[in-house]
């Protein structure tokens, strides 16, 4: 049914149930998983005043690929083969769902899973912004997972 998942890691709640929901996916079909995380570079709208924003960077990059190690190894531990992309994005900055979905399209996903919900709360009523922007504007399945 679908040969490549993808799923979008936060490190929130959500997150972790659509990394659960994508390996029991990924088991039935005999799917492999890309484990995805996007560096959020939205810090780069504003004035930084006394932080050095290449410290900041690297510590985005470094807490990203510390989640995105602790997902695949979850995944593996399932016997799925399992791929991670962080992906850093600054002219982006903002906008992780359109991130997301051009990282898909370069792998050849078939299937996104997504929780509705991450770390930046609920800046959307009934959906989180990144799960609405995926929803909106990919051609690409979304499964779309509740907490």
């Amino acid at each position: 049914m679908y040969g490549k998942i993808m799923v979008a890691v936060d490190g929130s709640k959500n997150a972790e149930l659509a990394l659960a929901e994508a390996i029991q996916l990924a088991k039935a079909c005999g799917s492999e998983v890309t484990v995805a995380h996007v560096i959020d570079n939205s810090y780069l709208k504003y004035d930084q005043g006394y932080i050095d924003p290449a410290e900041v960077r690297a510590a985005l990059k470094e807490a990203g690929q510390a989640l995105l190690v602790a997902a695949c190894a979850q995944v593996q531990a399932q016997q799925i083969p399992c791929k991670t992309r962080l992906l850093d994005e600054p002219v982006a900055m903002g906008d992780i769902s359109m991130v997301v979905e051009q990282a898909a399209q370069e792998e050849g996903v078939e299937l996104l899973v997504i929780g509705t919900h991450g770390r930046h709360g609920t800046r959307r009523l009934l959906l989180g912004s990144v799960a609405e922007g995926l929803v909106r504007h990919t051609n690409l399945p979304v499964l779309l997972v509740r907490g």
